[in-house]
């Protein structure tokens, strides 16, 4: 079954656009039921001026909890394709953390106020350190005193820390996958390697997980949406022109220092002969003024240095 590669943030937003489908996907990724979802803010940077290579696609949520409690959060979601962006995760999510979402709670009330964050970060490339593809912090309150774990049911805890959940969508060396429903949905991300010819669609080797089908559907569905698959088409080409730029950016950048290691290296030489040329001209003069002493014929000199008679006068 030919799927679109979810790595894509225009196959991301297809996906994501169908809230059911959404829904679906982002309650195998929390491990929680998800039974309320609401798109708030996408920035794509094919649709906003600022990162190439950064996407994010924030949710109001509400999601079930343990023994049946509900709970309302904002789920932000970002995609990234290079690597280091720590400071632009950092600089997102403090912004997350200063907004205040209006939102109507399971009993129809309109409410306004800040929420718990749930972060995820989908990464296009394994982090240093890294030896699973699928990874959850969660902030769990301790006792100080004890060093042991507390409940702490406090808004201080809920919307000053948040959990954070990590997608790595390229291969990691040397890891075994257990065949949970959670592997098989981070292995819909594709990363491209050198031997794929494209990546914006691809043929889905392995029979989905029960759980994945109607995620899976969705995705084939879509390879049959004509604008959608120009639309990916597009973001190929466009990240396909960013490696190249970069490629050419690096290989000028190589070049740069091997020029201006050989100016250094040219400067120095010019620098020795300099010396060299200042030690022979001062032998030069140190003869002409012996040669002078013993009275030899000012002719005589300046054909012996090659100094000039002005210079034999002053000396």
């Amino acid at each position: 079954m030919r799927i679109l590669n979810p790595l894509y943030d225009w196959a991301f937003k297809y996906l994501m656009d169908n809230n059911e489908v959404a829904k679906k996907f982002l309650s195998i990724l929390l491990k929680k039921n998800v039974i309320h979802l609401e798109s708030r803010n996408i920035e794509m940077p094919l649709l906003k001026e600022g990162n190439p290579l950064l996407s994010r696609f924030d949710f109001n949520a509400i999601i079930e909890l343990e023994k049946g409690q509900i709970e309302n959060v904002l789920i932000e979601i970002q995609k990234y394709k290079g690597t280091n962006p720590i400071d632009r995760f950092r600089t997102y999510l403090g912004e997350s953390y200063l907004k205040q979402e209006t939102y109507k709670n399971q009993q129809g009330e309109i409410k306004t106020e800040s929420l718990p964050i749930i972060a995820v970060y989908i990464l296009g490339y394994c982090p240093a350190g890294f030896k699973t593809p699928y990874v959850i912090v969660r902030n769990v309150p301790y006792d100080g005193v004890t060093d042991k774990k507390i409940k702490l049911n406090s808004p201080y805890v809920k919307l000053l820390t948040h959990t954070t959940y990590f997608l790595i969508a390229s291969p990691i060396q040397g890891y075994h996958w257990r065949n949970t429903t959670q592997e098989a949905l981070i292995r819909l991300f594709r990363q491209k390697t050198a031997k794929d010819i494209e990546n914006s669609t691809y043929e889905l080797d392995e029979e989905p997980e029960p759980d994945l089908q109607e995620v899976v559907k969705y995705l084939h569905r879509g390879t049959q949406e004509k604008a959608i698959i120009k639309q990916i088409k597009a973001e190929e080409e466009y990240y396909e022109d960013l490696a190249n730029l970069e490629l050419t950016n690096q290989q000028l950048n190589k070049k740069h220092r091997q020029l201006k290691k050989e100016h250094k290296h040219l400067k120095s030489l010019l620098e020795q002969e300099k010396k060299r040329a200042e030690e022979v001209n001062q032998k030069i003069v140190e003869l002409a003024k012996l040669l002078k002493q013993l009275n030899v014929p000012i002719r005589e000199i300046i054909d012996k240095t090659g100094l000039s008679a002005e210079e034999i006068q002053k000396l």
